[in-house]
This record gives structure tokens, sequence and C-alpha cells, in this order.
């Protein structure tokens, strides 16, 4: 067996002594708390709304890919207009699924979506323009019709595979391992989008998924919680080389996105233990930290709840690299 490289040959490496200050200082702030996915009505669906499991089960297959690249560096996030409104790369893609859902309940159910052309596909994300401007279209299509046949082939339904999981000793481990050969989530060894789909339907208001064993959670690497980790300094960039390419924006190799994505998933798993606080709580923190560290402008840290303990290393940028899993 060849040898496995020692974390001290690792590209990227958590950094204990940051995680043991944010794990101290995170339950300290009374504001992270996990999201309720519900209470905008232009982006989710109304308590009760028919349709609603069904449309978040596909919805948070398709939470990747918000983003531009040119000339083999990240250019800029997706934002389009809908229906007036300048929206966001997830916050685009939920105002599409809803205006879809409220025109038709049955419309995301897989007996409905097998029989659906590509060009129907198309048009429920068009924006005000006619076009549909999200950047990886031929994967999502491609992974609507993997998802809505495997469904059809297994004669199952997402109320099935949620029902199961409710009935099991360990509804959140079952609801992962089950949902998790779905394609659409299957892709991911780190199960970004699983996990959020879980979030999502525990914490919905009617509370679809029951979760008695929450450690069986897993973190929810995504863009954000990378550039985070690398800003706070939760990660090390140990690798010149790699470290050059992040500040640059420049595009990173499936090895070189996978060392970041690795350790910052090792960090924000052993940031969950020492706080007490939940994988929801911790991603949405993060998730709305967001817009005071962000992609395109200078970060606002003074207005940051963290700042004290930051390492502030705002010239770190996310792995730029395509994939389906975030």
């Amino acid at each position: 067996m060849a040898e496995q490289p020692s974390e001290s040959k690792a590209p990227v490496t958590p950094n204990p002594d940051q995680i043991k200050a944010f794990a101290a200082w995170l339950p300290t702030l009374g504001q992270v708390q996990p999201f309720s996915f519900h209470g905008i009505p232009e982006l989710f669906p109304a308590v009760g709304q028919p349709g609603t499991l069904e449309s978040f089960f596909l919805n948070a297959a398709h939470q990747f890919g918000f983003w531009t690249s040119k000339e083999g560096r990240y250019d800029q996030p997706m934002i389009a207009t809908v229906d007036g409104v300048a929206r966001k790369g997830s916050d685009y893609l939920f105002y599409c699924f809803q205006r879809a859902l409220n025109a038709d309940p049955e419309i995301f159910f897989p007996h409905r979506l097998v029989d659906m052309s590509i060009p129907e596909l198309d048009r429920l994300f068009h924006d005000d323009t006619g076009r549909n401007p999200l950047p990886m279209w031929d994967e999502h299509a491609e992974l609507i019709r993997a998802y809505a046949r495997w469904f059809v082939e297994h004669n199952q339904t997402p109320a099935d595979l949620l029902a199961l999981a409710n009935a099991a000793e360990r509804p959140l481990q079952t609801f992962l391992e089950l949902v998790g050969q779905v394609p659409g989530y299957a892709e991911d060894p780190l199960r970004k989008k699983l996990m959020l789909l879980a979030v999502i339907l525990e914490n919905r208001p009617e509370r679809f998924l029951r979760v008695s064993d929450p450690e069986s959670g897993v973190p929810i690497i995504d863009y954000h919680l990378q550039r985070s980790a690398l800003r706070t300094g939760l990660v090390e960039v140990q690798d010149p080389i790699l470290r050059e390419k992040l500040v640059d924006r420049r595009n990173v190799s499936e090895r070189e996105e996978e060392a970041v994505r690795t350790a910052t998933y090792t960090a924000i798993a052993d940031l969950v233990q020492r706080s007490g606080l939940s994988v929801a709580a911790i991603d949405y923190f993060f998730f709305t930290n967001r817009t005071r560290c962000p992609e395109m402008a200078e970060p606002k840290c003074e207005e940051c709840p963290v700042q004290t303990i930051c390492k502030q290393r705002k010239d770190l940028f996310q792995p730029v690299h395509r994939t389906t899993a975030y």
C-alpha cells in the first residue's frame, strides 16, 4: 500500500487553535440559529402548500454552479433579473421554483418531470429576457432527467423516502443513506446538497423530517463556507502555489479543490462538535455572513460579529472549480 501523506504534507490543513476560538465565540453571539426556509413568499412555499416537499427535493439538488468564469479565472457571481428584480444565484433558483410551484403544484413530481422535454424544463428558469441564465444548465438538465428516471424506475416518490426515514430508529442517518442514492445527491461524497435538503426538511414549519439523531449530520461545504474558512483562518493553506491560485482566483485542479474542501469539512465538523451548535446553525451563520465578506467587494470587517478573532485574510478566495456538488 502506498504511503499516505501526513497532515504536515497536506496542501491545506485545519487550524485547531482557530477552531477552538470560534467554538468558544459563536455560542456567545445569540444569533447562530437555523433558518426555516419560510416566510419569504416569493422564494419559499407557504406552510402546507401542495407540492412543497417535491419542490424542495428537486431544488436542493440544483444548488450549484452560480458563477461565471473568463479566461481561466473566476469572473462574477450569477445575477439575473426576473419579474423586475435582480436576483443572485440561489435566490434566483428559489424564485423560479416557487413561480413554477404556484402555477402547478405537481410540476416537480418525478412522474411529471420524466415526461417533460428539455425546452419545457428550460423555460422554468427563464429570466425577463426570455433566456435561462444558469451557467451550468446542461448539467442541471441532465440531473433533472436522471433524478426523475430514478424515482420512476424504483417506483418511489420523495414522500416514500421521507416516510422510511421518519420510521427508522435514526431518521437523519437513514435519510442520508436513502436519498444519497438519488441522482443529484449521489455524486458528492461530502453530501453538501443532501445535508442541505435534510436541514430544509427538518427546519421547515411542517417539520417534514423528524431528527432524533443530530449527531448524524455532516457539514454543508459550499463556496461561501470555503471562502469563510480560508479568510478567517479556520484552515491554513500550506502550499504556496495553491495559495497564489486562490488569491488570483484562477481555476484550480480537482485535487486542489478537494484539498481545500476536505480541510474545510474537517474544520467545520470539529467546530460543530466543540461548539455544541448544530450543522444547520453554523451553516446559516456563515451563509448570512457572506454579505459582510462577499465575493466582489471589500469585506466589511468592522461589521462582522467575528472580526475580533478572524485572521482577516481578505485576499483569499474559494477554489474556482466547476462541480455539480455545490
